[in-house]
């Protein structure tokens, strides 16, 4: 186990400079405490978390929310954000928000009972407005994922989804399909109204009208995909194509296309969104959006860790790319 003492011994220093330069205490030359820290990240330092706790009277806690933590988008996220952890020693505490941190006390209790340093929140619920102001004015650093908020000591993590949903709708246009449906998510949803854009905006650039490209909502669940796929079939004759708000709604749509005895490209096409690891092995394999979301997860960890350690500063708007994947749904 590497100790602070293998770190000085390296560096040519006192244990105590190399001491002050991870905890980001005065004292030390900004090129030492550089030097410093690239060498502990490369000879493996984990810090004893339990000392730091009671010299810095943290709780070492990270808080993270998330709408519904069983669903499958959040598989990868997770896992970016224990891979940042596990090199960082912090521990994470994760709880449902069921997409509405300000009709829940969970956001409350994670601040008061669990005392977390830090957060991290997933979602983009439109009418949570007032969480925001109250983790600023309680100083508590937090990191939005979904969210692209232009204020001031917001940190937020995000993907272009009125392009992703513009380039998976005119992925369907360009195939030829002149009625096509889009089944969005919830209309609170920062995401959603974004996705929504992207596929009028595809639309109206081939000329087609809305009446022809009908908007239906759901929940990004699979059972919703299955219910608004199946009053696409018996409502809009004609429709051949559909763009579904993420790839559990999609998984619904084939289950009803399949059902009503159609067959996915042939007499309707299909694009997701996320690119979940069971998109690949849909009948037929799902084209879909693909998010980073294990990228999505890692950033947040990294840079609320450096908010902590006072290696960073608040304000960071970090937007990553995504891919249109193509595969046989459409």
């Amino acid at each position: 186990m590497v100790t602070i003492k293998d770190i000085a011994r390296r560096a040519g220093v006192n244990p105590s400079v190399v001491s002050r330069a991870l905890n980001n205490k005065y004292g030390v030359r900004k090129s030492t405490k550089e030097r410093i820290i690239a060498i502990a990240e490369e000879m493996g330092y984990y810090p004893n978390t339990a000392a730091r706790r009671l010299v810095t009277r943290k709780s070492g806690m990270i808080g993270v929310m998330m709408a519904d933590i069983s669903e499958p988008f959040y598989a990868q996220i997770i896992k970016g954000m224990e891979y940042v952890a596990s090199k960082t020693g912090y521990t994470l505490l994760f709880s449902n928000s069921y997409d509405s941190l300000e009709q829940t006390d969970v956001l409350q209790k994670m601040i008061v009972a669990e005392s977390v340093d830090g957060l991290v929140i997933v979602g983009s619920n439109t009418q949570d407005t007032n969480f925001t102001r109250t983790l600023l004015k309680q100083e508590i650093p937090f990191v939005l994922i979904e969210r692209n908020l232009p204020q001031e000591k917001m940190n937020c993590i995000w993907i272009d989804n009125v392009e992703g949903a513009y380039l998976a709708t005119r992925h369907l246009l360009e195939k030829g399909h002149k009625k096509i449906a889009h089944i969005a998510g919830n209309p609170q949803n920062q995401v959603t109204i974004e996705r929504i854009t992207g596929f009028k905006k595809a639309v109206s650039e081939f000329g087609l009208s809305e009446a022809d490209c009908p908007v239906l909502y759901g929940n990004y669940v699979s059972q919703d995909g299955y219910r608004e796929m199946k009053k696409i079939l018996s409502r809009y004759a004609g429709c051949t194509g559909v763009f579904t708000a993420n790839d559990s709604m999609a998984y619904g749509a084939l289950h009803a296309i399949h059902e009503a005895a159609l067959v996915v490209p042939k007499d309707i096409a299909v694009v997701g969104f996320d690119d979940l690891e069971f998109s690949a092995f849909t009948n037929p394999p799902l084209t879909t959006i693909r998010q980073p979301r294990y990228e999505m997860g890692k950033k947040s960890l990294e840079i609320l860790t450096k908010i902590l350690q006072g290696r960073e500063k608040n304000g960071i708007n970090l937007c990553l790319s995504f891919d249109l994947i193509i595969r046989n749904s459409a």
